[in-house]
């Protein structure tokens, strides 16, 4: 009996020693896994913050060169214009005078297009709705591409970051659309709730296989354009679904928190 009294005593401190180590592995595992959460948390912060900056350095570039288009370039066009029309009036043949103003008319036009692209100023003064059907509105007829708009709320406001983000998401899918999708109808539907903003994008062009483009390795425009978009709409706290087949057209769904 004597000889097992040591045994009695050291098996509770063995256990209590091997009770202590599984414990301190436990919380070591527990503490390293909180640590990987963080620093998950922290990347994807700056990740965040690096995109934040570098989407508004682009909006302030647009800024910049739709005002040099508009205040600059726009005026001189005017002004080229007005010196022209001068010029011809007091021949009796206006012909080629009359070609050259129209094909500066044209000129003109298309600078103030770019410039509204590039910064649309009804976008910051009437807001989204408004923006999407002056886009619609400048569609090209040469494009053989129409644009239908749907919202159930014309007056209805959100930050202007929100709309600014959606704008260009927008127009980054129909010149995708404009581009390779030989489409004849575009829609566009907003549909907003209390808390969250459902934006549809589809079109009946000759779709693509939009897996497959996901899965190459080649940076393609188009597949680059579309993790750009995920990349903006994520940004937003928002979710972006994609989906296109060939001879099936392409559809967006894009749904962003806005309360």
């Amino acid at each position: 009996m004597k000889t097992l009294e040591p045994v009695l005593y050291i098996t509770p401190v063995l256990l209590a020693l091997a009770i202590g180590i599984i414990g301190f592995v436990f919380m070591y595992q527990r503490r390293m896994l909180q640590h990987q959460v963080q620093l998950r948390e922290i990347q994807e912060m700056k990740q965040r913050q690096i995109l934040d900056a570098t989407l508004e350095a682009q909006e302030e570039e647009r800024r910049r060169v739709a005002r040099d288009l508009h205040d600059d370039v726009g005026a001189t066009l005017a002004l080229v214009k007005l010196n022209l029309h001068q010029l011809i009036a007091p021949l009796q043949d206006k012909t080629n005078g009359q070609g050259i103003k129209s094909m500066l008319d044209d000129v003109i036009g298309n600078v103030r297009r770019i410039s509204h692209g590039l910064m649309p100023v009804v976008l910051e003064k009437m807001g989204l709705q408004r923006a999407l059907d002056a886009m619609k509105r400048s569609l090209p007829e040469t494009s053989g591409t129409t644009m239908e708009l749907i919202c159930n709320d014309n007056n209805r406001r959100i930050a202007p970051k929100l709309e600014l983000s959606l704008y260009r998401v927008v127009q980054e899918l129909l010149n995708n659309t404009l581009k390779h999708a030989n489409a004849s109808i575009v829609t566009v539907q907003l549909q907003f709730s209390e808390q969250e903003l459902y934006l549809t994008y589809t079109d009946n062009g000759v779709g693509f296989d939009y897996k497959k483009l996901m899965e190459s390795q080649e940076n393609s425009s188009q597949g680059l354009g579309l993790m750009n978009l995920q990349a903006r709409i994520h940004l937003l706290n928002g979710t972006f679904a994609y989906h296109s087949a060939k001879n099936s057209g392409t559809k967006a769904d894009i749904c962003i928190p806005i309360s």
